[in-house]
């Protein structure tokens, strides 16, 4: 080992932090999102952005598990967070060897090379966090849990989400037509200006879910529960909604 003293050139002091993150990550199977939140309050990351990655990172591990499943080429290759609690250590050393921005940038854009499933923590100077591009189309999440997450836009047509939990999630603009939601739990879901056109509702649970400006044109709704839920500009020409619930709907 080299005596302590001895000085690194600034140039290949992010390539020592990097590869050190790296082997470390060797001997770590796994973390907790706390884990990764701390260790991102240590490299100066806000939580909300560490949220938001976690976030995006689950999701694409439904995407390529629900791939993976209907390609039928063996078990799903999970991407997981083995290398970034290790990385975000080596932002938060760097934060004391180099200039902060300087450093940050490069080390997420050399992260993202080596792990594509963090690219969303590439651009930490937005306030804003840009929605993950959820893609399942014809893809089968029977009974995935989706609870919560910003799907917003998300490509999701003649997807099979029979069962699946849908609570309170964000579904803004996002294209469900001719998809199966048979007895998915929807409530509190926010589908503003989603494509449902021909999708199967049928049994789902909509309650207080926001349909406002949604195309729910030849959907089955029947026995559908659309309590409370926003239906102002929806679109429901030739659906079907025998024995639906659309108490205290809001037109």
């Amino acid at each position: 080992m080299k005596p302590q003293h001895h000085r690194i050139p600034e140039e290949q002091a992010q390539d020592v932090l990097m590869r050190a993150a790296q082997l470390y990550a060797q001997h770590n199977q796994s973390y907790s999102a706390q884990e990764l939140i701390d260790a991102g309050t240590e490299a100066q990351i806000p939580p909300e952005f560490m949220e938001e990655a976690i976030n995006q990172i689950e999701l694409e591990n439904i995407q390529a598990e629900a791939q993976l499943r209907k390609a039928k080429r063996g078990k799903p290759l999970f991407m997981g967070f083995a290398i970034c609690l290790p990385l975000l250590i080596a932002l938060g050393v760097a934060g004391w060897l180099l200039p902060r921005n300087s450093v940050t940038n490069a080390a997420v854009s050399q992260s993202a090379q080596t792990n594509q499933a963090i690219s969303p923590l590439s651009n930490l100077s937005s306030a804003t966090i840009a929605p993950s591009n959820f893609k399942c189309a014809g893809l089968t999440l029977n009974g995935a849990d989706l609870s919560g997450k910003n799907l917003k836009d998300a490509d999701c047509t003649n997807a099979d989400l029979a069962n699946a939990n849908l609570t309170n999630t964000n579904l803004e603009g996002a294209n469900l037509s001719h998809s199966n939601l048979e007895n998915a739990n929807l409530n509190g879901v926010n589908l503003k200006g989603a494509d449902l056109a021909g999708a199967n509702l049928a049994g789902a649970n909509l309650d207080s879910a926001n349909l406002e400006g949604a195309n729910l044109s030849n959907t089955d709704l029947s026995n559908a529960n659309l309590n409370n839920a926003t239906i102002t500009g929806t679109d429901m020409a030739g659906a079907n909604l025998d024995g639906a619930n659309l108490n205290n709907a809001q037109k």
